[in-house]
Protein backbone atom coordinates (compact mmCIF):
# COMPACT_ATOMS: atom_id res chain seq x y z
CA UNK A 1 0.00 0.00 0.00
CA UNK A 2 2.42 2.19 0.85
CA UNK A 3 4.78 1.84 -2.22
CA UNK A 4 1.01 2.56 -4.40
CA UNK A 5 0.93 5.70 -2.43
CA UNK A 6 4.61 6.54 -3.08
CA UNK A 7 4.72 5.67 -6.69
CA UNK A 8 0.90 7.97 -6.86
CA UNK A 9 2.86 10.98 -5.52
CA UNK A 10 5.82 10.42 -8.03
CA UNK A 11 3.53 10.51 -10.63
CA UNK A 12 1.87 13.76 -9.30
CA UNK A 13 4.85 15.47 -9.13
CA UNK A 14 5.96 14.39 -12.59
CA UNK A 15 2.79 15.16 -14.05
CA UNK A 16 3.22 19.29 -13.07
CA UNK A 17 7.07 19.36 -14.30
CA UNK A 18 7.70 20.33 -17.98
CA UNK A 19 11.14 19.96 -19.50
CA UNK A 20 12.81 21.66 -22.81
CA UNK A 21 15.43 20.80 -24.47
CA UNK A 22 17.32 24.21 -26.24
CA UNK A 23 18.58 22.54 -29.59
CA UNK A 24 20.97 25.24 -30.54
CA UNK A 25 23.29 24.88 -26.72
CA UNK A 26 22.16 21.14 -25.53
CA UNK A 27 20.34 22.69 -22.16
CA UNK A 28 17.20 21.84 -20.43
CA UNK A 29 14.70 23.65 -18.61
CA UNK A 30 12.54 22.71 -16.43
CA UNK A 31 9.31 24.27 -15.57
CA UNK A 32 7.02 23.45 -12.87
CA UNK A 33 3.23 24.13 -12.92
CA UNK A 34 1.81 26.73 -10.53
CA UNK A 35 -0.59 24.54 -8.15
CA UNK A 36 -3.04 27.75 -9.24
CA UNK A 37 -6.47 27.17 -11.24
CA UNK A 38 -6.14 29.59 -14.19
CA UNK A 39 -9.72 29.61 -16.01
CA UNK A 40 -11.18 26.87 -13.75
CA UNK A 41 -14.29 27.86 -11.88
CA UNK A 42 -14.67 27.30 -7.95
CA UNK A 43 -17.98 27.27 -6.43
CA UNK A 44 -19.51 26.57 -3.16
CA UNK A 45 -22.76 26.92 -0.53
CA UNK A 46 -23.41 29.22 2.06
CA UNK A 47 -25.13 27.21 5.35
CA UNK A 48 -26.53 29.60 7.88
CA UNK A 49 -25.03 30.28 11.10
CA UNK A 50 -26.34 31.66 14.18
CA UNK A 51 -30.14 30.68 13.29
CA UNK A 52 -29.83 33.21 10.85
CA UNK A 53 -31.51 31.70 8.12
CA UNK A 54 -29.27 32.89 5.73
CA UNK A 55 -28.01 30.53 2.50
CA UNK A 56 -26.31 30.74 -0.54
CA UNK A 57 -24.19 30.58 -3.19
CA UNK A 58 -20.46 31.61 -4.94
CA UNK A 59 -18.85 31.11 -7.33
CA UNK A 60 -15.01 32.08 -7.93
CA UNK A 61 -13.22 32.31 -11.35
CA UNK A 62 -9.00 32.65 -11.59
CA UNK A 63 -7.76 34.30 -14.98
CA UNK A 64 -4.62 36.06 -14.72
CA UNK A 65 -3.87 36.36 -11.79
CA UNK A 66 -6.70 37.61 -10.50
CA UNK A 67 -10.00 35.89 -8.84
CA UNK A 68 -13.80 37.15 -9.58
CA UNK A 69 -15.27 36.40 -6.79
CA UNK A 70 -19.93 36.19 -6.77
CA UNK A 71 -22.33 35.79 -3.59
CA UNK A 72 -26.16 35.18 -3.70
CA UNK A 73 -27.60 35.16 -1.11
CA UNK A 74 -31.18 34.07 0.17
CA UNK A 75 -33.26 34.34 3.16
CA UNK A 76 -31.72 37.38 4.70
CA UNK A 77 -33.63 41.11 6.28
CA UNK A 78 -34.71 43.46 3.68
CA UNK A 79 -32.55 46.67 3.75
CA UNK A 80 -29.71 44.79 5.98
CA UNK A 81 -26.07 45.50 4.64
CA UNK A 82 -23.62 42.75 4.61
CA UNK A 83 -19.75 42.33 4.66
CA UNK A 84 -18.62 39.28 3.15
CA UNK A 85 -15.19 37.96 2.35
CA UNK A 86 -13.29 34.93 1.31
CA UNK A 87 -10.69 33.79 3.31
CA UNK A 88 -7.87 30.85 3.48
CA UNK A 89 -8.62 28.23 5.25
CA UNK A 90 -11.84 26.16 6.22
CA UNK A 91 -15.54 27.83 8.09
CA UNK A 92 -14.04 26.16 11.25
CA UNK A 93 -10.48 27.12 10.93
CA UNK A 94 -10.22 31.12 10.08
CA UNK A 95 -6.71 31.80 8.62
CA UNK A 96 -7.62 35.37 7.37
CA UNK A 97 -9.17 37.28 4.14
CA UNK A 98 -7.79 36.58 1.54
CA UNK A 99 -6.50 40.01 -0.88
CA UNK A 100 -7.67 43.28 0.23
CA UNK A 101 -10.50 43.69 2.29
CA UNK A 102 -11.76 47.22 0.91
CA UNK A 103 -12.11 45.14 -2.79
CA UNK A 104 -15.17 43.18 -1.07
CA UNK A 105 -19.15 45.59 -1.63
CA UNK A 106 -21.37 45.20 0.82
CA UNK A 107 -23.79 43.00 0.22
CA UNK A 108 -27.30 44.79 0.36
CA UNK A 109 -30.42 42.86 0.62
CA UNK A 110 -33.65 43.08 -1.45
CA UNK A 111 -36.82 43.20 -0.44
CA UNK A 112 -37.10 39.70 -1.51
CA UNK A 113 -34.45 38.58 0.83
CA UNK A 114 -32.45 38.06 -1.92
CA UNK A 115 -28.96 40.13 -2.62
CA UNK A 116 -25.80 39.52 -4.97
CA UNK A 117 -22.36 40.97 -5.05
CA UNK A 118 -18.71 41.07 -7.17
CA UNK A 119 -15.63 41.42 -5.81
CA UNK A 120 -12.58 41.58 -8.13
CA UNK A 121 -9.53 40.73 -5.93
CA UNK A 122 -5.95 41.25 -7.28
CA UNK A 123 -4.66 37.77 -6.14
CA UNK A 124 -5.55 34.25 -7.34
CA UNK A 125 -6.78 31.12 -5.43
CA UNK A 126 -4.08 28.48 -5.16
CA UNK A 127 -5.41 25.20 -5.58
CA UNK A 128 -3.25 23.00 -2.71
CA UNK A 129 -5.05 25.54 -0.64
CA UNK A 130 -8.26 25.72 1.03
CA UNK A 131 -10.58 28.63 1.01
CA UNK A 132 -14.14 29.53 2.42
CA UNK A 133 -16.53 32.46 2.11
CA UNK A 134 -18.15 34.09 5.32
CA UNK A 135 -20.81 36.93 5.36
CA UNK A 136 -20.68 38.89 9.02
CA UNK A 137 -23.71 40.61 10.70
CA UNK A 138 -23.53 44.06 10.10
CA UNK A 139 -20.32 46.73 9.41
CA UNK A 140 -20.08 47.28 13.04
CA UNK A 141 -20.40 43.33 14.00
CA UNK A 142 -17.94 41.26 11.64
CA UNK A 143 -17.43 39.33 14.95
CA UNK A 144 -20.75 37.66 14.24
CA UNK A 145 -20.49 35.02 11.04
CA UNK A 146 -24.40 34.82 9.96
CA UNK A 147 -23.47 32.46 6.49
CA UNK A 148 -20.19 30.40 5.43
CA UNK A 149 -19.42 28.19 2.81
CA UNK A 150 -16.26 26.41 1.85
CA UNK A 151 -15.29 26.80 -1.53
CA UNK A 152 -14.78 23.14 -3.99
CA UNK A 153 -12.41 23.17 -6.91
Amino acid sequence: MRRMILTMAAFAVVGCVRTHANEATGAVDVDIESPTKQGEDWSGSLSARGGSGITGSFKALVVDGKTNISVNLANAMAGQQLPWHVHEGTCDSDMGIVGDASAYPLITVANDGTASANAMLGVSLDEAKDYFVNVHASPTNLQTIVACGDLDD
